[in-house]
């Protein structure tokens, strides 16, 4: 465990949360780390955003899952590398906020009474607003949407449990994993779970 250990010391995850990470939510920083799949450091920048440290969090705000089975945890989404997070964001935009400028398009033309056609120009705008605008704009909202960090609260602290996905893992994966692993670093799960 020593190299784990270290690999925690060294993306930060020891300093933002001592003592309150599980091994479980170590070693899928650390796979994902090795494989190339993910950046290890967007996980702990959300993980310090939420002990208030360093900068804010561009993702949406932390969520209680109300229904089993893990009803009780909570999740906090991070930005995972790749393609499929930015594909999944631009959608998200794009259902949120359209193309504007194509849009303003449409509405001038009628209000001149003209019939345009779409130019070089135009596509250019519009690709602009579906891409950087309406993504700066979830940014700049704090509802950027990605994969899920699943966390406990205990006596006023996080206690940070594992990774989850929303095209690999399921919520009754994710338990399982909490209760083999989880449950016995943490003792108050067990009885936090029941309940819920």
């Amino acid at each position: 465990m020593p190299a784990l250990e270290a690999f925690a010391d060294v993306i930060g995850l020891k300093q933002a949360a001592p003592g309150r990470y599980s091994v479980a939510l170590l070693l899928g920083l650390y796979g994902a780390a090795q494989s190339g799949a993910q950046n290890p450091f967007r996980v702990v920048h959300e993980i310090r955003a939420l002990e208030g440290m360093g900068q804010p969090s561009q993702s949406k705000e932390p969520i209680q899952n109300r229904h089993p089975p893990l009803k009780g945890l909570w999740h906090k989404h991070y930005l995972q590398d790749g393609i499929s997070s930015l594909a999944l964001n631009l959608l998200k935009g794009l259902r949120r906020y359209g193309i504007p400028s194509f849009e303003e398009g449409i509405k001038a033309a009628e209000v001149a009474g003209e019939t345009r056609y779409v130019t070089g120009a135009d596509i250019a705008r519009m690709a602009a607003d579906v891409t950087n605008g309406n993504y700066l704009k979830l940014a700049q909202k704090a509802a950027l949407s990605g994969e899920w960090i699943i966390f406990a609260k205990h006596e006023g602290m996080n206690y940070y449990l594992c990774l989850g996905t929303h095209d690999v893992t399921t919520h009754e994966q994710l338990r399982q994993q909490i209760d083999a692993i989880c449950c016995a670093e943490f003792p108050f799960l067990s009885i936090q779970l029941t309940g819920a």
